[in-house]
């Protein structure tokens, strides 16, 4: 009989030292700022758009009132790559908000992306970060390299939202959440 406290005991403690498993949906600080927090400035090497090759500051470059998503991607690959098909399209039907895709393993990502964003029609911007997981981003954004993404939407260099483990099935969060960020402007 003491096998279920015992189960029941490992269970907590396992929730207590690691956390309950992330799904997409507003953050709990798990990765990276709070809403209403402020979007720093941060240098990133772009990868595809008009400044390709350059570093540049899309924090400082989309500044203005318009909302703008960040979205943060621990690696490319067949996941990041369907998130930002859908980011790419939301970009597409709402031409008040400004996208880029953010790959968080560095400069090694380089050629897969540029030849993802060709075959695919990307027209959102796609960088990554100068030293990787070194970057000083990872520390200013309080980004968890462990998470698959982290989203987070801003209004005026403020966090509007922030969303974790975004995936195609449930995307629907990310446009719901421009929506209302969209109809409160």
């Amino acid at each position: 009989m003491m096998r279920s406290p015992l189960v029941v005991l490992i269970a907590v403690s396992s929730l207590i030292t690691f956390g309950a498993p992330c799904s997409a949906g507003q953050s709990k600080t798990v990765s990276g700022l709070a809403v209403g927090e402020v979007t720093p400035s941060f240098p990133v090497l772009a990868v595809t758009g008009p400044h390709k090759g350059k570093e540049v500051c899309y924090v400082c470059e989309f500044f203005g009132g318009a909302p703008a998503i960040f979205a943060f991607f621990r690696q490319a690959g067949d996941d990041m790559a369907s998130v930002v098909k859908e980011l790419d399209e939301l970009a597409g039907r709402n031409k008040d908000i400004r996208v880029v895709a953010i790959i968080i393993e560095g400069q090694d990502s380089r050629p897969w992306l540029e030849k993802f964003a060709q075959e695919n029609r990307i027209t959102i911007p796609l960088a990554v970060l100068r030293k990787g997981r070194d970057d000083i981003a990872m520390k200013v954004y309080k980004l968890n390299a462990n998470m698959n993404n982290t989203i987070l939407m801003s209004v005026k260099r403020r966090v509007a939202a922030n969303l974790v483990n975004v995936n195609t099935e449930n995307f629907t969060i990310l446009t719901n959440t421009v929506s209302k960020v969209l109809d409160q402007r």
